[in-house]
């Protein structure tokens, strides 16, 4: 009992020692982040000129983001893009992706679902019932977040109460956001240099694609849902 409770306070302090990191770092560059607002170009050479450090508040962002879902993923994308070129702005989402993904798959397998129910309802974990098929789990879950505009925060949550290993789920979601993320910072970088007709295109088709996949997620979920109830 009193090993359990050392090691539940272990925990809790190295939580609130991520958690004191990333708010330093966001509160230092605070004002730099609103002036994206009033002045965004100057924002990018900002962030820009302070160099690993910028990038290190980026990832911090996207890994925030992440794990309270505080804003869509996709703005800090096209921030990323925005800021850096497509590429480097892609590596540095898919680092904070990965970070944030670990540390939930690592808090879920300590604490199980009632640490699950401090961010998610009960009626969005019925949603994805499938994880528990093991056929199909890997499968499904690399075209989630393969393609854009389905629940991917949902998963990060759920998929740690499965028999899948952390590896693995790291493996295939890190390869999967790839589609997804480049085409958000390609259009983020579309603006930075101000080639606003292509950003427009851009996001136009990522828009379409993404409402698509999403009508054909919700329609073939109601299905195996009703099926099984």
């Amino acid at each position: 009992m009193i090993h359990q409770i050392q090691q539940h306070k272990k925990e809790l302090l190295f939580i609130f020692k991520c958690i004191l990191i990333m708010g330093i770092l966001c509160f230092f560059l605070y004002q730099p982040m609103m002036q994206i607002f009033e002045n965004p170009q100057l924002l990018r050479k900002q962030l820009q000129n302070y160099g690993l450090w910028g990038q290190i508040f980026l990832t911090c962002i996207m890994i925030l983001q992440v794990i309270f879902v505080f804003l869509p993923g996709e703005i800090v994308e096209i921030m990323a893009g925005f800021i850096y070129d497509p590429i480097h702005g892609l590596m540095l989402c898919l680092i904070g992706c990965a970070i944030g993904s670990f540390l939930i798959f690592t808090f879920v397998k300590k604490w199980g679902q009632p640490f699950i129910e401090h961010f998610i309802s009960r009626e969005d974990m019925k949603q994805v019932h499938f994880l528990h098929n093991p056929q199909k789990r890997n499968t499904l879950c690399f075209l989630i977040f393969f393609i854009p505009g389905t629940p991917k925060d949902l998963l990060t949550y759920l998929i740690p109460l499965t028999e899948m290993k952390r590896s693995t789920f790291l493996f295939i979601t890190t390869i999967a956001r790839i589609p997804s993320i480049i085409t958000s910072t390609i259009g983020g970088h579309a603006l930075g240099i101000e080639d606003y007709m292509f950003s427009i295109i851009v996001f136009t088709v990522t828009g379409i694609i993404s409402l698509i996949d999403l009508f054909i997620y919700n329609k073939l979920n109601k299905k195996t849902l009703s099926y099984h109830l």
